[in-house]
This record gives structure tokens, sequence and C-alpha cells, in this order.
């Protein structure tokens, strides 16, 4: 399992990027983070001390919507450290 945490690139959040060609959304400027476990994300969550929060699966690809799924999943691996997960 992958988790994820966000952090925001400014406030109020502002969208970066090209339009996904198929819906029309753009990402959100801020930082995905992706940890291979939820004790790995939950430290990397207390050492920002509430600059980033976790997110759901669901939520880390809403903020990435201006990618398309393969470029969503790309960049996961890239996340991971190049590991391959499933």
């Amino acid at each position: 399992m992958t988790y994820f945490a966000w952090a925001n690139g400014s406030e109020p959040a502002s969208f970066i990027g090209p339009t996904h060609p198929r819906t029309g959304k753009r990402s959100q400027q801020g930082s995905l983070s992706a940890f291979m476990c939820r004790r790995d994300r939950d430290r990397f969550l207390a050492q920002t001390k509430g600059a980033a929060v976790a997110v759901t699966a669901k939520e880390a690809r809403e903020l990435k919507a201006g990618l398309d799924d393969r470029a969503f999943k790309e960049l996961v691996v890239v996340l991971l450290g190049g590991a391959r997960h499933e």
C-alpha cells in the first residue's frame, strides 16, 4: 500500500501546469510525497510540524489532476525512489 502526504504550495491554493486533456482540470501547486509504510509517512508529518497533511490515494490523484493516469503512476514510482509497488 502507498501512503501520501501533501504540503500546499500557496494559500489560497493555486493551480499550475497544463489542463488534463480529458477532464480540463489542473494540478494544485504543492508538494506530494509518497511512502511505502504508514510509520514513515507519520514520521514525515511530525517533522513538517503541520506544513504537510496526510491525504488518501484518491485525494492525491485529485491534487495532481493535471496528470493523466500514466503520468501520475510514474510520479508515484519516482516519489517512492523508483521502487515498484502494486
